[in-house]
């Protein structure tokens, strides 16, 4: 092979399949093939027969006129991702009457094309090749427009009945530690935290102290941490604004919260059965985990933040937050959640200063059901530790779809704002990837979203573990 045009396909080859060019050498009809190929481009185009021979040269099948022309020769505008933003920076899209490949460029664009769809869909180039290969023009059409969101319905829908508003001070008034100390008490100076306060203030008078605000707080938190109920402290504790002198006092602190408890607890269970009432076309799972009040205020600005975001208004956008959510018993609340991840098209996951069993749960649940999963990391010194724990550190931040056995990787950012672009590109079928094969390898390949750099799809160049994979995951044929 020679000239500039037998360069610029060598670097092709190299940049996507690499083991095709040390083949070369030892493999003459691999060599014939592939300069046959040259020598159409050169003398003005590769038809759908001469790309035909080429494959089967090279010893693999060939394909309908309907996938050279879907892939090759066209830029359906119905496919689930632009397929002119293949090259980041660069539209690209063949011209309006091509009936052959008329550029290198043309040709890896659908190269480009097909590995994308493969690794988003298949997990595997042989699998996707195999069922498509063989598709018309209009079959792969419809196959690939099922993979849309139809975001024409999205927008057309309308609004449902809202959620009942819980300001955000209350929010942590609805949460399993709150429920579970006040619920059993028939009066506030038996529930858990009350007690955890009125020990301290005894303490406090018994050493003859003056009950400052202060002492109260340090005492109580002392207490707290010796019975292992520092958590239950730090949720429910309420600051006193003067010394105290009564034990009659400290209970009084409490009271404003106790009937704010019962109030959210009522809109939080009222909000569940309208979210139940809509779950069958839920947008978003939000999940996250909160422990002390700041939790709570945090995630509930954001989520105010993100879904009222005039990008995403036109959607009308659905989305469960379970700190808006309360069940009678605590099994119940589970089954709720879990029905909500199964339902919801996309799940939201806040990182915070510290994970609970429940958040993670949701998380794999949700890349095991083979959904966009996207992590919002804090912006802060822990968060920085998460952001690089969710994008490289752990192997299974990135887990297999459970129906089709692809990898699914959540996509992970530091920034709301990115997190609002995200949602309006997976609603408006407009996100877009950048391939990247790993460093040293011959075909081992990284599929990543464009706007966080994150590796969502991956395919091994592990051959046993290629095989063994693929004969054991949708079970022995």
């Amino acid at each position: 092979m020679n000239g500039d045009i037998s360069d610029r396909l060598s670097r092709v080859l190299e940049e996507y399949f690499p083991s095709v060019l040390k083949q070369l050498d030892g493999d003459p009809d691999l060599t014939h093939a592939l300069g046959d190929a040259i020598n159409a481009l050169e003398n003005g185009g590769l038809s759908w027969a001469r790309l035909n021979q080429t494959l089967h040269r090279s010893s693999e099948a060939g394909m309908s006129e309907g996938f050279f022309k879907y892939y090759f020769l066209t830029a359906p505008p119905q496919h689930p991702y632009p397929v002119i933003s293949i090259f980041a920076g660069k539209p690209f899209e063949p011209t309006g009457d091509a009936n052959q490949i008329l550029s290198l460029e043309q040709l890896q664009w659908a190269i480009r094309r097909f590995i994308y769809d493969a690794m988003l869909y298949w997990g595997n180039f042989r699998q996707a090749y195999r069922e498509l290969r063989q598709l018309t023009f209009e079959e792969l059409r419809e196959t690939f427009e099922l993979k849309r969101f139809d975001e024409g319905r999205l927008i057309r829908r309308g609004t449902v009945e809202p959620i009942v508003s819980i300001p955000h001070d209350h929010r942590y008034l609805i949460s399993e530690t709150a429920c579970k100390t006040y619920e059993p008490a028939e009066k506030l100076e038996d529930t858990d935290h009350v007690k955890l306060a009125l020990s301290a203030f005894r303490a406090l008078k018994s050493a003859g102290h003056e009950v400052t605000p202060e002492l109260l707080k340090n005492e109580t938190k002392k207490i707290a941490e010796g019975n292992l109920q520092r958590n239950l402290f730090e949720l429910m504790y309420e600051e006193a604004q003067a010394p105290i002198s009564s034990e009659a006092e400290v209970i009084a602190l409490y009271s404003g919260q106790s009937r704010a408890f019962y109030d959210a607890r009522e809109k939080a269970l009222a909000n569940t059965r309208t979210y139940l009432s809509a779950c069958n076309d839920l947008d978003v799972y939000v999940a996250t985990s909160m422990r002390i009040r700041t939790d709570f205020r945090e995630m509930a600005t954001a989520c105010d933040g993100i879904f009222s975001a005039p990008e995403l208004g036109k959607y009308n956008l659905r989305y469960f937050d379970p700190t808006l959510s309360a069940a009678k018993f605590h099994e119940d609340k589970g089954l709720i959640e879990c029905l909500m991840v199964k339902t919801a098209k996309v799940l939201l996951y806040f990182s915070q200063e510290k994970e609970s069993l429940g958040k993670v749960s949701e998380y794999a649940m949700a890349l095991s059901l083979g959904k966009p999963v996207i992590v919002l990391c804090p912006q802060s010194d822990r968060g920085k530790e998460l952001y690089r724990f969710y994008r490289e550190g752990h192997p299974l931040t990135r887990l297999v779809a459970f129906a089709t056995g692809t990898v699914n990787g959540a996509m992970v950012t530091d920034n709301p704002d990115t997190v609002v672009k995200l949602l309006g590109r997976i609603f408006s079928n407009s996100m877009e990837y950048d391939l990247e094969r790993k460093a040293g390898t011959d075909a081992y390949y990284l599929l990543k979203e464009r706007l966080t750099g994150t590796t969502v799809r991956v395919i091994t160049d592990d051959k046993l573990l290629t095989q063994t994979f693929w004969n054991n995951w949708h079970g022995i044929e």
